[in-house]
């Protein structure tokens, strides 16, 4: 089986294949990622559970912190009280450990770790530690009597999966690389007195070589220049294969997420049914609590053998469900509810066949129990944000990919709801253009209000209504970005 990864860089997408069947779906946003680190500000404490809230930047959500993420932070052993340990406005050096939600921030940690290809530097810890998916005793004896000579005295370490059989060179160039980083962010935040972001942990491209390359994927295409020289910067940094694995720059004119039906699976993954090859279908609800999953025999029916049609349709479900959980990146609860069997020989034989589909997901769900109304209860470790959660239409970073999809698939409203469609950001600060006009603006004076109730009169603002304003002498002042606003002034100045 081919297993190849396609990178959007110009729309910060990618996706895993596999025998040109879509599995795994990455977006990076730019903000409150996993792994980034704040400077941040103590805003409230709630002595109550031991937690307390942390001031990221002038605007966004507040983090989350809770004792158990501040052990570095205590002085003595014997402190169990947030009190003594924080207080209010107090600078705080702080990573992202969860991302927001649409109502909750993110969830925050002082126990800070670098990570890289191979290892995980730890600065606040002592020890080291193995990763338990090393299974071979005298590999874990190897690169544990390694990491005693290389782990820095008051730090400790983590040596990763990807270690094994990688020469003591490589391991310890990603060693140092950390330690400048560590180095980086240390003299950023002496030098900072505000709550913001000093170190940024993911790009696209960095994430997919770091977290998700391993031999298995044979291609890597991606449609820029520079990010294929970026591709090549990881692999030779991280000594990795270019022979085992082909880089492609792909230069078509059709775009790449067209190309490899990407945007399609992105429109149909964000929709609540989908259909089974055998007839019948499943519902997918995503709460904030938790995702219930809804399993109908549709028109998959068959009146002379019914306790084998449910059993089939189960297990077609099954199949879609465990598909459907790595594309959505589905996590934390999840129930599922079967089409009811009354056999118990059918329950055992699907819940066996539902874990062997399970198996082959990286993110490790398990089933929890088979209750007694026969739901499927299971748990999904939390990789990022979901799929719904980076598309939803609160998330403005993404609101342009939804509206993208969803006019491809109703072109038919496209021009009556122009308007909405039209994307609008206030951090859009520049404006270009290359109209020459013909004859010149008549500029009125117009009567301006500030927040101390003072008027005065300002001659170089072309008001186009109540709200929106254009700045004639400094283009970079200019907030507006529709394109309609512009051709209109354009067709009533030009001659």
């Amino acid at each position: 089986m081919i297993k190849k990864i396609v990178i959007s860089h110009f729309n910060n997408i990618a996706a895993i294949l596999q025998n040109t069947k879509i599995q795994e779906i990455i977006l990076v946003k730019n903000t409150y990622q996993v792994n980034d680190i704040y400077i941040g500000t103590v805003q409230k404490i709630f002595s109550s559970i031991n937690a307390a809230f942390i001031t990221l930047g002038k605007s966004g959500k507040s983090g989350f912190i809770h004792i158990n993420d501040i052990k570095c932070l205590k002085r003595q052993r014997n402190i169990n009280r947030i009190n003594d340990i924080l207080s209010i406005n107090q600078l705080i050096l702080v990573q992202i450990v969860k991302e927001p939600t649409l109502n909750k921030g993110p969830r925050l940690t002082a126990n800070i770790n670098l990570f890289g290809k191979y290892i995980t530097l730890i600065p606040f810890g002592q020890g080291i530690q193995i990763s338990h998916k090393i299974y071979d005793l005298n590999e874990r004896s190897y690169l544990y009597s390694l990491a005693l000579l290389l782990k820095p005295i008051t730090m400790g370490l983590l040596i990763k999966p990807s270690a094994i059989g990688i020469s003591e060179e490589v391991i310890i160039e990603d060693l140092k690389h950390l330690k400048n980083q560590w180095n980086f962010i240390k003299k950023s935040a002496l030098l900072t007195y505000q709550p913001q972001l000093i170190y940024k942990d993911k790009d696209l491209i960095k994430t997919i070589v770091r977290d998700f390359y391993n031999n298995n994927i044979k291609k890597i295409i991606i449609d820029s220049a520079v990010g294929l020289k970026q591709l090549n910067y990881f692999f030779n940094k991280w000594k990795l294969s270019i022979v085992q694995t082909k880089l492609q720059l792909y230069n078509k004119q059709e775009c790449i997420l067209e190309q490899f039906n990407i945007k399609e699976a992105i429109f149909y993954a964000l929709q609540p049914k989908v259909n089974l090859s055998s007839g019948g279908y499943i519902i997918i609800e995503s709460n904030e609590a938790l995702t219930v999953i809804d399993v109908n025999s549709g028109s998959f029916n068959k009146p002379d053998n019914s306790k084998e049609t449910i059993l089939r349709t189960n297990f077609y479900a099954a199949i879609e469900i465990a598909y459907q959980l790595k594309v959505r990146n589905i996590n934390g609860v999840i129930i599922i509810d079967f089409i009811d069997m009354q056999s118990q020989r059918d329950q055992l034989q699907l819940l066996e066949h539902f874990s062997k589909l399970l198996k082959n997901d990286n993110s490790k769900p398990r089933i929890v129990q088979l209750s007694e109304l026969g739901l499927v209860e299971l748990t999904r470790r939390r990789r990022g944000q979901s799929l719904q959660e980076l598309c939803s239409y609160n998330n403005k970073a993404n609101f342009y990919l939804k509206n993208c999809l969803t006019q491809n698939n109703s072109i038919d409203k496209t021009q009556n709801n122009w308007d909405k469609n039209i994307l609008i950001y206030k951090n859009i600060n520049t404006l270009f253009f290359n109209k020459i006009f013909n004859r010149q603006i008549k500029l009125h004076n117009k009567r301006i209000t500030d927040q101390a109730k003072t008027k005065y009169n300002h001659k170089s603002f072309l008001y186009y209504d109540y709200r929106d304003k254009i700045s004639l002498l400094k283009l970079k002042a200019n907030y507006i970005a529709p394109l309609i606003l512009y051709s209109k002034i354009v067709e009533e100045t030009s001659g």
